[in-house]
């Protein structure tokens, strides 16, 4: 989904990588700017918009589409488990990282297993004393899959 009109911004501050990524010319509006969403939806036949979701949410794990926000929602189902996030890792395998330190992996991703298909149990579950964010306050998942490689490479875990 693409976003455009007066309310639209000419581009993320002093980023002009993330700009270029994310914005483009105004098809509509010569001069103006569209930007991308990163959600996905499509126009029914009615001309309503009908949402999906997140673009980067949505991946695919052994050729199955998988909704990252439904694996952290089980590992957060879980009684241990205040918060959690799910990454693909590679085409094979999943990662997920849940808080507080003190609650239970084996808990958490048993949670999973009574809930989703067998292809959505992440590979390990990790747990931290809290989720990093960056300085936007998004979680920072480029910070979360470097932990994951560094995980699987010092704990010898075996990729599927």
């Amino acid at each position: 989904m693409w976003a455009g009109g007066d309310c639209v911004t000419t581009g993320y501050l002093a980023n002009p990588e993330l700009t270029a990524d994310r914005y483009r010319p105004d098809p509509f509006r010569p001069g103006h700017v569209m930007f991308r969403t990163r959600d996905l939806g499509r126009w029914t036949e009615t001309g309503a918009l009908e949402h999906f979701g997140r673009v980067d949410d949505l991946v695919k794990v052994r050729g199955f589409r998988v909704e990252l926000d439904s694996v952290s929602g089980a590992l957060e189902a879980s009684e241990c488990c205040e918060q959690a996030v799910t990454l693909k890792f590679d085409s094979r395998n999943l990662v997920s990282f849940i808080s507080p330190i003190w609650a239970c992996p084996k808990r958490a991703a048993a949670s999973v297993s009574e809930r989703l298909p067998y292809y959505c149990s992440p590979t390990f579950v990790m747990p931290l004393d809290g989720l990093p964010r960056t300085p936007r306050g998004k979680l920072d998942k480029r910070l979360l899959l470097k932990m994951a490689a560094q995980h699987i490479e010092t704990a010898g875990v075996e990729l599927n």
